[in-house]
């Protein structure tokens, strides 16, 4: 089994994996479960983590000039 991690261990990866993950739930909650208000609320702080984590390396793909 794997050791539990703490907050403070978090590496870059894992907060980027968590912006995914709670945009996943979140669509999960609002589709599955219909639970409308709890479902929006995590897939909006689903994308504002993964706006903040992944956003750099976005706008970086998005400025290539051979599309």
């Amino acid at each position: 089994m794997t050791k539990e991690k703490s907050i403070y261990e978090f590496s870059m990866k894992d907060w980027k994996n968590l912006g995914i993950y709670l945009i996943l739930l979140g669509l999960i909650l609002m589709f599955i479960a219909k639970e409308w208000l709890l479902g929006l609320g995590f897939f909006l702080v689903g994308i504002i983590f993964t706006a903040i984590f992944q956003g750099p390396k976005l706008f970086k793909i998005l400025k290539r000039k051979n599309w």
